[in-house]
């Protein structure tokens, strides 16, 4: 039982805000980094990092064509996932200027907490 105890993890849940480098976009980043994305068919609409036991960059793309021509579902957007395991971390870091994140453990909303020593 010991063992299991030492074996188990604590894990953190939260959001994440960025900010690019100025000059630099996200479709910039997206073009050099995703093969087949381009600005003029794709809008970049989320990007997921994943660092552990491999670095994974996912980016979730509105396919602007499909968009303007699907009927199939209006409450839906035709997104490609695009998918990279080979963007190091050092070709992201330069163009981010900042990131701020809050985790929370989750067992209390975030949205209701008071910081009493102001």
């Amino acid at each position: 039982m010991e063992n299991d105890v030492l074996r188990k993890t604590e894990k953190l849940k939260g959001i994440i805000s960025l900010e690019f480098q100025q000059g630099k976009t996200l479709d910039e980043f997206c073009e050099q980094n995703f093969a087949n994305f381009s600005r003029e068919r794709f809008e970049a609409i989320a990007i997921r990092l994943y660092y552990g036991k491999e670095t994974i960059v996912t980016l979730y793309a509105l396919d602007k064509g499909r968009q303007e021509t699907s009927s199939a579902n209006f409450c839906k957007l035709p997104v490609k996932k695009f998918k990279s395991t080979t963007i190091p971390l050092d070709k992201v870091l330069p163009y981010i200027t900042e990131f701020n994140f809050t985790l929370s453990t989750g067992k209390y909303p975030l949205d209701e907490i008071e910081v009493i020593n102001k």
